[in-house]
């Protein structure tokens, strides 16, 4: 199930600035978690976040071939969360 993290806290967690139409994240290995940074469409939609179409696909992620611990650009394949392709750019601040 997912839960909300407070929106002062995610962006240092996931190392990323939120992106205006992008939800990026982190497989943190060590607390075998996946965090998401909502997009601002996102956020400024109004919707509750847990039933966004990226928190929902958190039920059955995919394979994150030895991204886990890197910020990365999140895609829905197959109705699964996972990393986009290796060199898609994820904003910094």
């Amino acid at each position: 199930m997912s839960e909300i993290v407070p929106a002062s806290k995610i962006e240092g967690i996931v190392g990323a600035e939120r992106h205006p139409t992008e939800h990026i994240g982190r497989a943190v290995s060590s607390e075998q978690t996946v965090y998401i940074l909502h997009s601002r469409e996102c956020i400024d939609s109004g919707i509750d976040l847990r039933d966004c179409p990226f928190s929902v696909a958190l039920d059955d992620y995919g394979v994150w071939g030895g991204r886990e611990d890197e910020s990365v650009v999140l895609r829905i394949v197959d109705d699964a969360l996972e990393p986009a392709d290796e060199g898609e750019e994820v904003p910094h601040g």
